[in-house]
């Protein structure tokens, strides 16, 4: 789960000349050095920063039942290195981070991030999983992410074969916060021996002011040598969770 104090909803598209951000709070970048990802920052770095982790296994496969994390930063100075109009922080802690992982049955997984402060602003962002994923080609995933002030979303995805050569994909991304649909995709795709083919039509928002775009996106795979067309691959691999591009 992620979060940050200054952050745009996840459908707004940063400018171009967007070079650095400072990322979402989540457990890596509890313990990364640099609080910012880019090329023209260095965060002023003066903090300690702690996390537990608990499994619980079964003893005869070894498979993971549940995973429990929970961490926090405390702050031994204020941050005075900021992004172009950012505020000065001095928070004295971070928010609590934690993430749940329960295998609920066979190939069921569940998992919970919440991310709370001590304080009175209590829940700042919350997001519940469920997946289920019966093979290595069969994925079906269920959502829902809260940010406080910010969002409020359900999210559907998966990747499903029809029969031995045809897969069905999709994403359905709803914005309850805003009673409308952020991204949808549904395609198809085809594999014989030798080659595959990806068709995928798209309909998201684009811009700042919620401008929609569609588009229709066909690419051509020769296994063990190129592609050609449009990455439909990459929309997939970031649109659905546990998807494979790797045509087999």
């Amino acid at each position: 789960m992620t979060e940050s104090r200054y952050r745009l909803p996840r459908h707004v598209v940063p400018h171009r000349y967007d070079l650095t951000i400072e990322p979402d709070l989540n457990l890596v970048q509890l313990f990364r050095k640099n609080r910012f990802l880019g090329i023209d920052r260095i965060g002023d770095t003066d903090q300690v920063s702690f996390g537990v982790t608990s499994r619980v296994l079964d003893v005869s496969t070894g498979r993971e039942l549940v995973t429990a994390t929970v961490g926090q930063t405390r702050y031994l100075s204020d941050r005075e290195v900021t992004l172009p109009g950012g505020l000065t922080t001095d928070f004295e802690s971070s928010d609590y981070i934690a993430e749940i992982r329960f295998l609920l049955y066979e190939n069921l997984n569940f998992d919970v991030g919440h991310q709370w402060s001590t304080g009175s602003r209590g829940t700042t962002q919350s997001e519940a999983r469920l997946q289920y994923r019966p093979a290595q080609n069969k994925v079906l995933n269920l959502a829902y992410r809260f940010r406080r002030d910010s969002l409020e979303q359900g999210d559907l995805s998966w990747a499903w074969p029809i029969n031995a050569n045809w897969n069905f994909v999709g994403r359905y991304n709803f914005s309850f916060r805003d009673r409308e649909v952020l991204e949808q995709f549904f395609g198809l795709e085809y594999e014989s021996c030798c080659w595959g083919i990806r068709l995928v039509s798209r309909r998201h928002i684009s811009t700042r002011d919620g401008t929609r775009d569609s588009s229709f996106g066909l690419q051509l795979v020769l296994k063990g040598m190129t592609s050609v067309g449009t990455a439909a691959d990459k929309l997939l691999e970031r649109g659905i969770l546990g998807y494979s591009a790797d045509l087999r």
